[in-house]
């Protein structure tokens, strides 16, 4: 299990895209809502420059609430300059996904400058945006939840029926709640969940991706969300302590 809660993008200046609807500004990417978007003016290689501020470490990347295609080709680079010649960082393919593109890279990486680039010739809304751009590290949850954990699927259909059984509704979104609970866990991991949770609590939006890089299962596709709830730690023995999590998508 891997969760990444800090976007280091949302702490650097605006980044700087290729091409900007107006209506869509470049810094929509470091707002926590994907409903907020950046959006460009051509599907055609278009490019986002993140400037950290300094050499930070990056082994996360993701795309959300975006709208490319199928056949659209995405690449991470990183350099230490706002120089793309050369990178010292060359090209890294991020596998498009519906819900989430992510990557997790083979080995953490330091620099100040980043490069996204987009291309998806063939979409058809004529542009490319994304809701959130991000950067950052994971956080590995070991032990992990055990097997029994629950999905659930909801919505905000709006149902109301008269006296008679007529029904009228207002169709809504679908989102997915995570249940986990937790073995019996001590040392530096759970000094980390406590991190995370002081660092995020309610108010932030992470990414939770159950299992780690395994992407052939929908209902559990990496999700962005948030920690639904406090989380109680029940000491077990030898002050190791068994404890759940509950995280909601987010949009």
């Amino acid at each position: 299990m891997r969760i990444a809660y800090t976007n280091l993008i949302d702490a650097a200046s605006a980044p700087t895209c290729l091409t900007v609807d107006l209506l869509y500004p470049a810094a929509n990417i470091q707002n926590g809502r994907l409903s907020k978007r950046w959006r460009s003016t051509s599907p055609t290689a278009q490019t986002v420059v993140v400037n950290l501020g300094s050499a930070m470490s990056v082994d996360t990347v993701a795309i959300l609430g975006h709208n490319l295609s199928t056949s659209s080709t995405l690449t991470i680079e990183a350099h230490t300059s706002d120089s793309w010649g050369t990178p010292a960082l060359s090209a890294v393919t991020l596998t498009h996904s519906t819900s989430a593109v992510l990557k997790f890279l083979s080995a953490s990486q330091s620099y100040q400058y980043w490069r996204f680039t987009l291309d998806d010739a063939t979409n058809s809304d004529g542009y490319v945006e994304a809701g959130r751009l991000w950067l950052g590290e994971y956080l590995t949850i070991d032990p992990t939840s055990t097997v029994a954990f629950t999905v659930t699927k909801l919505r905000s259909d709006t149902v109301a029926y008269g006296r008679d059984r007529q029904k009228y509704a207002t169709e809504g979104v679908g989102w997915r709640e995570f249940n986990l609970s937790f073995p019996r866990t001590n040392g530096s991991v759970l000094t980390a969940v406590q991190t995370m949770y002081d660092t995020v609590g309610n108010h932030g939006s992470l990414l939770f991706c159950n299992f780690d890089s395994l992407r052939t299962y929908p209902l559990v596709e990496p999700v962005y969300c948030s920690i639904v709830g406090e989380i109680a730690f029940r000491h077990t023995r030898y002050m190791k302590f068994e404890y759940g999590l509950t995280f909601t998508e987010d949009r």
